[in-house]
């Protein structure tokens, strides 16, 4: 793994057995909150003072016990951001590589993930009403704008407002 930056002026964590537990038990809380990648317990970790060795034995035991999976937190991630946030697949494909994943794990399921356009349709469809009253040209001078920040693009853009 990487290296980060710990804490200014806190030593590092050595890696003994009350660390390692402890370490685990910090893991247990982050994750009880939602799904994390390896890399982000990594650097939580990491920011927490521990160092390679335990953290790495603490990511191994976690994996182990399927507590993290990196497949399973993109499917998940995938479904939940282009269901509730409306986000294209390109702002997907950035995100989960910011998470720490491997385009070659990203790719194929976000090739089986639901197509940008029916996504940009729910998207326009929740946004209509709120730009409804406003004249036309600036009606979809808004709307092209506010997909295009969910990172559709021109093609998927330009096809909803002609239908639209």
């Amino acid at each position: 793994m990487q290296k980060r930056m710990r804490k200014k002026n806190w030593p590092p964590r050595k890696d003994t057995e009350d660390n390692r537990a402890l370490a685990f038990n910090f893991s247990l809380k982050y994750l009880s909150f939602r799904n994390r990648s390896i890399k982000e317990v990594y650097d939580y970790l990491l920011r927490k003072n521990f160092i390679d060795e335990t953290i790495n034995s603490v990511l191994k035991r976690l994996v182990d016990l399927k507590f993290l999976n990196d497949e399973e937190f993109a499917k998940s991630w995938i479904e939940s951001r282009q269901k509730y946030k409306g986000k294209s697949k390109y702002i997907l494909k950035n995100e989960l590589r910011l998470k720490g994943l491997k385009n070659d794990l990203i790719e194929p399921l976000l090739n089986e993930a639901e197509d940008d356009l029916e996504t940009a349709k729910t998207l326009f469809e929740k946004k209509k009403k709120t730009l409804a009253k406003l004249p036309a040209e600036e009606f979809k001078k808004k709307m092209a704008a506010f997909l295009q920040r969910r990172g559709f693009s021109w093609s998927v853009v330009s096809k909803l407002l002609k239908e639209g």
